[in-house]
């Protein structure tokens, strides 16, 4: 193995990003929001919007997703970053939408000072698309997210309708590690299945921060009834999300984007953060796979929801033996790190992952067992993806002693996983001894 693989793979390089992870960030968020950095705008691919709206829109939306949802007028929206993330989950607790939900004051009557409290919300359209060339998952086609929803309203004073073409959505984050939005959690909760989720103490007002709405829209002066934006939690350094009024009755500025869909989507990759229906596919995959847990996409207190059953059990209960990981895609005949005969993309998503040992025989002698199961491919560009893949195949492949390849086109390419650098280590709990002393 040569020294740039050994770099790539060393722990030394996971632990010491880790020791960042584990100290506070709450004080980065308001210490660097006047920071002059590059700021990048993006469109981002393949998301649709819904609007929820009326007198029971908030306890309607709490039945169905799997984080809580507050009144639109709340301010918990200030801790949550003005945005939450959540799924709406099948009744066997697989994946069909993965959302962000927005809350905003629609306004009703342009000459009425009052205005209905709704939410808007933001999901992949594809899940529910069954043109696609992706095989249809084994259980059962996936409704369209407004007709999901309006099989649950019943009685409720509740309405949903598109609004996909009266808003337009991008998103904006810093190019430099020192970025205004570069905030973290404070803690981490442990369950003893592996799953982990998010701690955020400081509850500070990120509507506050001028400085940070400035450099969001570059200056320009913009209102509420104009566009929304909120901090993207999911990971530290994804940025912001914004939408902005595109319909004929607002006078709303633009925002001129200032890099394509796929360096959006390379930016998410390599923070490890999966998004809809390539990185999740329809009722096939599970909330702690697509790391939903680590991004703050599921409470695991939360009351009943639909899916809530075999999430909650799995936490308790259950091991997490999947992660979606970045990896790196090389050539296999090419050096280590040699990218320039690498593919924009890999595709179709979903395709295999295959796992092998470098050597047969441990230093004992002792024959290794085959490597159970195979990872698979997920969005990828630019020579970076996602890929599903067992914990025991990443640090295999992080120890030097496991090898993971990808076939594409008659190509054989070598797939490199790196663990975000966000990512926390879960803590070492020894087992209680017993004390024989009284015995």
């Amino acid at each position: 193995m040569s020294t740039f693989t050994r770099r790539l793979l060393s722990g030394d390089i996971y632990k010491h990003n880790s020791r960042v992870v584990r100290s506070g960030y709450a004080h980065q968020y308001r210490r660097n929001y006047n920071a002059r950095t590059d700021r990048c705008v993006a469109p981002v691919p393949n998301r649709a919007l819904l609007s929820v709206t009326g007198s029971q829109a908030a306890t309607f939306l709490n039945g169905i997703t799997t984080v809580p949802i507050p009144d639109p007028t709340s301010a918990l929206w200030n801790k949550h970053g003005g945005a939450a993330y959540s799924a709406f989950l099948s009744a066997q607790g697989r994946i069909m939408y993965d959302v962000l939900i927005y809350p905003y004051i629609l306004p009703s009557d342009p000459s009425s000072s009052s205005s209905p409290p709704g939410y808007i919300i933001e999901y992949d359209p594809r899940a529910a698309d069954t043109t696609t060339t992706t095989p249809p998952s084994k259980n059962g086609s996936t409704p369209t997210l407004m007709s999901m929803m309006k099989r649950y309203i019943l009685r409720s004073k509740v309405r949903v309708r598109d609004v996909s073409d009266e808003w337009s959505l991008q998103a904006v984050w810093s190019s430099s590690n020192d970025g205004p939005v570069n905030f973290k959690p404070d803690d981490w909760r442990w369950g003893r299945s592996g799953a982990v989720e998010p701690v955020y103490h400081d509850a500070t007002a990120h509507s506050s921060l001028p400085s940070l709405k400035s450099w969001i829209f570059d200056g320009v002066d913009i209102s509420a009834q104009e566009a929304l934006w909120a901090v993207d939690r999911r990971a530290p350094g994804m940025g912001v999300r914004v939408l902005v009024r595109t319909d004929s009755s607002s006078s709303s500025p633009t925002l001129p984007s200032s890099s394509s869909s796929d360096d959006y989507t390379l930016h998410r990759i390599k923070l490890g953060v999966p998004e809809g229906k390539d990185d999740m596919p329809p009722q096939d995959s599970f909330p702690m796979d697509a790391n939903m847990d680590l991004m703050g996409g599921v409470d695991f207190r939360k009351g009943c929801y639909v899916g809530q059953e075999l999430t909650v059990r799995t936490y308790h209960t259950g091991v997490v033996r999947k992660r979606t990981v970045p990896v790196q895609l090389v050539p296999s005949s090419s050096a280590p790190g040699d990218q320039a005969n690498s593919p924009s993309s890999l595709s179709p998503p979903q395709s295999p992952i295959h796992a092998h040992w470098r050597t047969t025989t441990e230093s004992g002698g002792t024959g290794r067992p085959r490597p159970r199961g195979s990872g698979r491919l997920l969005s990828s560009t630019g020579g970076y993806a996602l890929a599903l893949l067992r914990m025991e195949q990443v640090e295999g492949a992080e120890s030097g002693a496991m090898a993971l390849n990808i076939e594409h086109d008659g190509v054989k390419w070598d797939v490199i996983p790196t663990r975000p650098g966000w990512w926390p280590v879960q803590p070492v709990v020894e087992s209680p001894r017993h004390d024989t002393s009284r015995a």
